[in-house]
C-alpha cells in the first residue's frame, strides 16, 4: 500500500486503513482519535509523524475543510490529481490532471506563464447537495 520508498510498518499499515475507511476528509486530531480506538500503544506524535510522510509520498492529501481547519485524505487516484471538495457534507472527488490540462493551457497563452505545478481544491455543493437545496 505504501510507496516511494517507505517501509510498511504496523502503525502505517493501521493509520492509512483508517484513512481508507473515512467516508470525509478528517483532521489529524480526528484521526488520532480512531487510531487510538483500535491501538491504544500508538502517540499522537506517530501519528502525526505518519501523516506527514504519508502526504510526502503523496498517499495522503490536504484539503482545507470548514473553520480553516485541515482535513487529511487517502488518495484514491496515483498520480497527481485535483479534488473537488462538498462544503455540506465533505464529499471529496478527484479531478484527473487531464480534466484540468485545459485550463492550465490557457493560463500558459492567456499569462505567458509557465506552470511548474498545479494543486486544485474546488469547493461548493456535490450533486447529492444541489440536489437537496
Amino acid at each position: 500500500m505504501l510507496a516511494a520508498g517507505q517501509r510498511i510498518t504496523p502503525q502505517r499499515d493501521l493509520i492509512a486503513g483508517v484513512l481508507e475507511r473515512a467516508t470525509r476528509p478528517i483532521s489529524a486530531q480526528e484521526l488520532y482519535e480512531r487510531v487510538g480506538l483500535i491501538e491504544k500503544g500508538i502517540g499522537r506524535a506517530t501519528v502525526f509523524r505518519t501523516l506527514q510522510s504519508l502526504q510526502e509520498a503523496g498517499i495522503v492529501q490536504h484539503v482545507s475543510l470548514a473553520g480553516n481547519q485541515a482535513g487529511y485524505l487517502l488518495c484514491a487516484s496515483s498520480g497527481h490529481h485535483h479534488h473537488l471538495v462538498c462544503t455540506h457534507c465533505g464529499r471529496v472527488e478527484d479531478l484527473e490532471e487531464d480534466e484540468v490540462a485545459p485550463f492550465l493551457a490557457r493560463v500558459e497563452r492567456d499569462h505567458r506563464f509557465s506552470a511548474d505545478h498545479a494543486s486544485f481544491n474546488i469547493y461548493g455543493s456535490c450533486a447529492e447537495c444541489a440536489g437537496s437545496r
